[in-house]
């Protein structure tokens, strides 16, 4: 009899132990961006054009863009080890945003807040990366967005001396990018934003695992890594 319930017992543990991993997934936000980059020098589709055909997908939507990332004081309310980021991005048509994200390598635990929470609009999303690792990479985005032409004053912001150039293309719920990087380097992505669903993850994982055939090496680097690294000035 003791047997008996020593083995309930041990169940027990095992369902008290794996209460904390279920309540941490419960806490994620439920709108993920899957995306996978990558250099085409290293393999995969040369270029947006060759991407688009492999998707079918038509290339007459087209949009351009500037990215310009910023230096600037970190903000009194930012969450506490999250990396804070800020970045303009100006199309070539329309109206320029403004976006200031926190990234985490954990949900947060506690309320955040913008520093102007009467001018910025709060979002927040999981971002699985599908890099080098076998694995896909989870980070969590807090972010705070405004339509402007520039940062506002209260974050005393001073711009990069490099910018980006982005074109992107939709296609049946996918983001497609060319990215022009500072210095001429160009970086190709795919993405696409859904609900929190281990079903979405395993269908993009599809398409990463398609984009693999055709030689694509998906790269680690964040797209604010590769669009803020300006190159070293030569001096005059």
């Amino acid at each position: 009899m003791s047997s008996v319930y020593a083995v309930r017992g041990r169940a027990l543990l095992l369902a008290a132990a794996l209460v904390p991993a279920a309540g941490l997934f419960a806490e994620e936000t439920e709108r993920v961006e899957y995306a996978v980059r990558w250099d085409p020098a290293q393999g995969g589709p040369s270029n947006v054009g060759e991407l688009l055909s492999f998707l079918g997908a038509s290339d007459d939507d087209g949009r351009a863009y500037e990215v310009r990332y910023f230096d600037f004081p970190r903000p009194a309310n930012a969450p506490p080890g999250a990396t804070a980021i800020l970045r303009l991005r100006s199309p070539d048509h329309g109206k320029a945003e403004v976006r200031l994200k926190y990234r985490t390598d954990q949900p947060l635990q506690e309320s955040w807040g913008c520093p102007d929470s009467a001018r910025f609009k709060k979002s927040e999303e999981v971002d699985v990366a599908f890099a080098a690792s076998a694995k896909p990479t989870r980070v969590y985005a807090y972010s705070c967005t405004l339509v402007a032409k520039a940062p506002p004053e209260i974050l005393g912001a001073t711009p990069k001396p490099c910018a980006a150039r982005m074109v992107r293309y939709d296609h049946g719920g996918d983001k497609i990018e060319q990215w022009t990087l500072p210095g001429g380097a160009v970086r190709l992505e795919v993405s696409r934003t859904t609900s929190n669903d281990a079903a979405h993850e395993a269908n993009f994982g599809e398409l990463v695992d398609r984009l693999r055939t055709q030689g694509v090496k998906p790269l680690d680097e964040s797209k604010t890594e590769l669009g803020s690294r300006c190159p070293e000035s030569k001096g005059p």
